[in-house]
């Protein structure tokens, strides 16, 4: 999949990541991340967070989760990661999407890589019969709600959070 009409004097090359393509992942990873606190996530990352979030990932890629990247001139500017989980008992044990992590470098947002990214990303939910994907936004980002809306995304709960430390 290319996008040779947004990046007319380049390719952009969508794909499935690999573990040996985590390293090239991890600087978007983190500026996700600080993107996130700058927008309100209360939540605070161990000083590990990277490497325990590969170890949750890596091992299950293509089976139960899905990491895809963008590439352009050959660096990854962008990345979706997701898996599927089941939903408890109560909600009827379906197997559903979650998409935990979406990012594209500041510099290319507009162009339409999320949209791609997101796109292709449903796919592997699609191929593996899924109907029902989540993911989290940030309350405080208005940005990536806007995005999400216009890609047909629309909110279901509203998450709160009680910290004992601010209180």
């Amino acid at each position: 999949m290319t996008a040779s009409n947004l990046f007319p004097s380049s390719e952009l090359i969508l794909r499935r990541a690999l573990a040996e393509d985590m390293d090239r992942i991890k600087p978007l990873w983190h500026a996700l991340y600080k993107h996130q606190f700058e927008h309100g996530m209360l939540l605070r990352l161990p000083e590990d967070a990277f490497e325990a979030w590969l170890k949750s990932i890596v091992p299950f890629l293509g089976r139960f989760a899905s990491v895809v990247v963008a590439e352009l001139h050959g660096e990854i500017v962008g990345f979706v990661a997701g898996r599927l989980r089941t939903l408890p008992p109560y909600f009827g044990t379906a197997t559903i999407g979650t998409i935990s992590e979406v990012f594209v470098s500041e510099s290319l947002r507009g162009g339409g890589i999320g949209r791609q990214l997101l796109a292709f990303a449903l796919e592997w939910y699609k191929a593996q019969q899924i109907t029902r994907v989540e993911l989290q936004v940030v309350a405080g980002n208005p940005d990536g709600i806007r995005f999400y809306r216009r890609l047909g995304w629309h909110e279901e709960l509203l998450q709160m959070v009680w910290d004992a430390s601010q209180h």
